[in-house]
């Protein structure tokens, strides 16, 4: 995992791919969402949870892309101006912490892209 920052300010969180054994939260614990890795070997049980509803309040969105399968080329943006350019596989993922996100498919590719909710209409095109 490394960060791509502009100064002090983390823009964006960029995961590699790569897991420690064990259940390990990656991401900052005040961030409004959460990325936890997950490595264990076969057979073990992890506790069966569920979340206490509570009211939760962010004022910035968060997202990530995570590529399943392919290749894309992603341009990781501070307000208009491009900071780094980057390429991602299989297994490889990035979070837009304080960013904008350009995505250049060079290979067939399917992707997740997690975000907080609820869905607000609020894009602002680069």
């Amino acid at each position: 995992m490394r960060n791509i920052k502009n100064g002090d300010r983390i823009i964006a969180w960029v995961f590699e791919g790569k897991f420690k054994e064990g259940t390990e939260p990656l991401t900052d614990e005040n961030w409004a969402l959460q990325v936890i890795g997950l490595k264990h070997p076969k057979g073990k049980v992890l506790v069966a949870h569920r979340h206490q509803p509570m009211p939760r309040t962010t004022e910035r969105l968060m997202e990530m892309l995570m590529i399943i399968t392919g290749r894309v080329r992603v341009t990781i943006y501070d307000q208009q101006t491009p900071l780094e350019v980057i390429e991602l596989t299989a297994g490889q993922g990035v979070m837009l912490v304080d960013g904008g996100i350009g995505i250049e498919v060079i290979e067939d590719a399917q992707m997740l892209e997690f975000k907080n909710g609820p869905f607000l209409e609020d894009k602002i095109v680069i």
